[in-house]
């Protein structure tokens, strides 16, 4: 992560950004999560992050565009989307507000699906899931998004996550935001337009943010 981006975004010189930089490096190996009937949402998690190892810190300076870029290798079907809880991380962390998270299929420029993520939702790990109202079928050849507008709710910069943290189902591309450099602040959902590639900046890219997730089911 460089210390450009939390100097600037965050608004912090140089010797704190290298501090917090420090700080959030223990991250650990995360263990595959599932969701099951008892949670009110099934399937797999596309990306596994862990309560506690995950590494980073929850922040806020604004509503922001936040998402991830992905492609499918084989068909699957997105049967929930989901927004961090800091609360199922950090407990009484903040009064989670009920945040928009949207599914867009980058190749065709549609929106695909859209939920609203509440503090009554299913938790898995560090997220919350609000099912789809119906399953949403994913193909090989298109490029795919998963975004949320976190409104006054926490993210997670500058996570640690390594990239197991990926379920092999699919293929992180990019870390997704609104603007140049991602920084425009938003209230409403809009289809990414900003892409913080894995190709030009390797694990920085999975390692951005973290806001929203999805589950899904294979065939």
């Amino acid at each position: 992560m460089s210390r450009m981006r939390l100097s600037f975004r965050y608004g912090w010189g140089p010797a704190a950004a290298a501090v917090l930089l420090v700080a959030a490096c223990g991250g650990s190996t995360p263990s595959t999560a599932t969701g099951s009937a008892q949670t009110g949402v099934a399937g797999q998690v596309a990306l596994s992050v862990p309560v506690a190892g995950s590494g980073g810190f929850n922040y806020t300076q604004g509503s922001y565009l936040e998402g991830f870029e992905f492609t499918v290798a084989k068909s699957i079907s997105v049967t929930a989307l989901g927004a961090y809880d800091s609360n199922l991380r950090n407990p009484s962390s903040e009064s989670f507000m009920t945040v928009p998270v949207a599914l867009y299929d980058l190749t065709s420029h549609t929106r695909l699906g859209e939920v609203s993520v509440s503090a009554g939702d299913a938790a898995v790990g560090i997220y919350r899931y609000a099912p789809l109202s119906s399953p949403i079928a994913l193909q090989p050849g298109h490029d795919y998004t998963v975004a949320w507008v976190s409104l006054a709710d926490y993210y997670i910069a500058s996570p640690t996550l390594k990239p197991s943290a990926v379920n092999p189902a699919i293929t992180y591309v990019a870390m997704d935001g609104n603007g140049p450099g991602g920084l425009t602040t938003t209230s409403i959902m809009l289809e990414p337009n900003w892409f913080y590639t894995e190709s030009a900046n390797g694990l920085s890219a999975l390692n951005y943010d973290l806001g929203p997730n999805f589950m899904f089911s294979t065939s």
